[in-house]
């Protein structure tokens, strides 16, 4: 499990465009085992899940 979490911080820090150098090194070791899949399919669930979030405060915020 500690793996998925690391997975979800490095794709969190992605989106957001921050992260350390250190971090960057063992993501890219990880991948080398893993294959970068975890990081594609936690990439897309967190881009939809972003979009969800954002069309759900136009709603409130836009009533009809």
């Amino acid at each position: 499990m500690k793996g998925l979490g690391q997975v979800f911080k490095a794709v969190t820090s992605a989106m957001i465009g921050v992260g350390k150098k250190e971090d960057l090194v063992k993501d890219f070791e990880r991948t080398e085992e893993q294959g970068p899949w975890p990081y594609i399919i936690v990439g897309l669930v967190m881009t939809v899940a972003f979009i969800a979030l954002v069309i759900a405060v136009v709603k409130l915020a836009m009533p009809a």
